[in-house]
């Protein structure tokens, strides 16, 4: 942590053991100046053995820079102890709030939608727990920008419930043929390897947390009742539910159709 030198308590003379020891070299003697010198901005991450090895108590140190400056300040005399206590309290307000917003964009970073490839396809969607949405999508797709917003709010918003999945149908044309995705933008919803519903084109936010409300509802009366049945491990689970209109799709099945095709092909 940064320290600096109160040179009031400083009774320096011809050696500082203090200034030994620094791991950094950043305390140290200068003989032109006579005295023990320090550049808090290269300190080390320790607390320091430069305070435990002042014998006279003239380091203090602060947590950053910033209380650092204060602290300095206050012992040249350019705060009064009341205006230093006034700006510690408002560097604290800021370092949380800092420290929030930075918990806060992690936890988005961490519940934003994921990259499939075919390389963790299967895997990302058969072994999930919950069920899963993926948004097929390209970059040249103006609707599937239009929808993407909807979907990292709900992944947000489902944070948990649901895992969120892209599907770059450019980068990997493969899995869009075996899954026989014939349009852009098109959202499939699995659980257990299986479709449990599709939505194809632009929808809105509301059309679309409905779709997946219900889906996380079927499951959750899936999973009750599988609970309460307690079946043997040699027993098969019932298929996740599957809407009316939407075919079973086996997860990776032969490469038996085309891409999508871009507007005018």
């Amino acid at each position: 942590m940064p320290v600096l030198v109160n040179y009031d308590r400083c009774t320096f003379k011809t050696t500082c053991f203090a200034a030994n020891v620094c791991p950094k070299g950043t305390l140290r003697v200068d003989a032109t100046l006579g005295k023990v010198v320090v550049d808090p901005t290269v300190c080390g991450d320790c607390p320091g053995p430069c305070l435990n090895f002042c014998d006279p108590v003239a380091l203090k140190y602060a947590p950053d820079l910033l209380e650092l400056d204060i602290n300095q300040r206050e012992l040249d005399g350019l705060l009064t102890k009341e205006a230093a206590a006034l700006e510690r309290t408002e560097l604290v307000k800021k370092r949380k709030e800092a420290e929030a917003l930075a918990k806060a964009e992690a936890e988005r970073a961490a519940h934003a939608p994921m990259t499939l490839t075919s390389k963790n396809f299967v895997q990302e969607v058969r072994d999930a727990t919950v069920p899963v949405l993926i948004d097929f999508w390209a970059e040249w797709c103006q609707p599937c920008k239009q929808i993407a917003p909807i979907v990292e709010q709900l992944a947000q918003e489902y944070a948990g419930q649901v895992k969120f999945a892209k599907v770059n149908i450019d980068d990997e044309p493969q899995i869009a043929g075996q899954l026989r995705i014939q349009s852009i933008p098109t959202l499939m919803i699995f659980f257990q390897g299986q479709v449990a519903d599709m939505i194809v084109g632009a929808v809105g936010k509301e059309q679309l947390r409905s779709r997946l409300q219900r889906v996380v509802e079927a499951v959750a009366q899936l999973q009750a009742q599988q609970t309460q049945a307690a079946p043997s491990p040699a027993t098969q689970p019932p298929p996740a539910p599957q809407p009316k209109n939407v075919a079973p799709v086996r997860l990776m099945r032969g490469p038996n159709s085309a891409p999508p095709r871009r507007p005018g092909q």
